[in-house]
């Protein structure tokens, strides 16, 4: 038996990834469980839209497990089983936990308490620099790391293919242009840092025909609440621009976009190394040299308050591949790499589906 603990929505994608990469091997049952949080962080609805047989933290603790999947070491110590972390890399290089914090510390507390079965700790991460990185800062730690992709990019790169039939399905024509606004948590956000843009571009698109879509990190909807951030948006932006809710996918959005305004954070990012038309909403504060927030710098084009939208929004085509290059090293094969760490860590040798189907 498979458990997969979800911490937070945001992180819940990648450990959906993993799950799907293992929960059609026959005899394996998957169950989720949310451990000691916010009592309202939207977890619940999450697990209920991806149809998820769940187990309550009280049961998890007391029982033993094949395989303990998690994308934080935060709670975790008290689980037993084989292990498959996956945490997050941030855009400035730097690995963190569910709540974006820098987490090696965490994770060396974890191994700590694993020191007699390291074999059956694994630490999958999207890049071969982080796992460069992460042996760099903590030997302990690297020595539990690998390459297994990055599923959240990899799912934006399967939704592009259905892109048409997603614009069909949002009720977009031909002629019409869909923008996605996205804006990750905290000050240095979208939303943080420059509240007045999302209402600058639902007053003013670049095209006047434009139809506006927003994603907000989950946790900015936990932290304030839907009422509250619709009403800090204001009557005129809640009129023009669709809020998508935590559990809805942004990939359909992003994949049917043509182009998106975002701040520092991962969809950003994601976006770009696709190749979509990125805006920035204000510079990026300190971009580490050589990560992929000056990567994404680099790509996007920052928007100026004085100058007239329409005026900026003039894309011309920029290549891709040097923010492609520092999301993942391995790009379009998560699932075969998740599924093959997470059937070493279940001990399954003579598996009959040896290759993933693209889910």
């Amino acid at each position: 038996m498979a458990l997969v603990v979800v911490h937070s929505v945001a992180a819940g994608e990648r450990l959906l990834a993993a799950a799907r990469a293992v929960e059609d091997e026959p005899g394996v049952q998957v169950v989720f469980t949310q451990p000691p949080g916010p009592a309202d962080n939207r977890v619940v609805d999450f697990l209920a839209a991806a149809d998820a047989l769940t187990t309550p933290w009280e049961c998890a603790v007391n029982e033993r497990f094949d395989l303990v999947i998690a994308a934080s070491p935060t709670s975790i110590g008290t689980l037993r089983g084989a292990l498959l972390l996956l945490p997050e890399v941030s855009t400035r290089g730097e690995i963190v936990d569910h709540n974006g914090r820098r987490c090696i510390p965490a994770l060396n507390g974890l191994l700590r308490q694993r020191a007699d079965d390291f074999d059956a700790v694994v630490i999958g991460l999207p890049h071969d620099a982080a796992v460069a990185a992460l042996r760099a800062a903590s030997p302990n730690s690297g020595r539990c790391a690998t390459v297994v992709g990055d599923p959240t990019y990899d799912h934006l790169l399967g939704a592009l293919a259905h892109r048409d039939a997603y614009r069909e399905q949002l009720g977009i024509p031909h002629d019409q242009r869909l923008g996605l606004v996205v804006s990750t948590r905290g000050p240095d956000s979208l939303l943080g840092r420059t509240p007045a843009l999302l209402r600058r571009i639902a007053m003013d698109p670049p095209t006047r025909s434009d139809r506006l879509v927003c994603h907000l990190h989950p946790d900015v909807w936990v932290w304030h609440g839907r009422r509250q951030v619709l009403a800090w948006a204001g009557s005129v932006v809640r009129t023009k621009v669709r809020f998508l809710r935590p559990e809805q996918p942004w990939q359909v959005s992003a994949a049917a976009a043509d182009y998106i305004v975002g701040d520092h954070g991962a969809l950003t990012a994601y976006a770009a190394a696709t190749g979509k038309a990125v805006y920035l909403a204000s510079p990026v504060s300190a971009a580490i040299p050589n990560s992929l927030g000056e990567a994404v710098v680099r790509y996007g084009r920052v928007l100026d308050p004085a100058v007239p939208l329409a005026a900026q929004f003039d894309w011309t085509a920029r290549p891709s591949a040097p923010v492609a290059r520092r999301v993942t090293s391995v790009p379009g094969r998560s699932a075969d790499l998740l599924r093959t760490e997470c059937l070493r860590l279940l001990r399954i040798t003579n598996s009959t589906r040896q290759v993933t189907d693209g889910r």
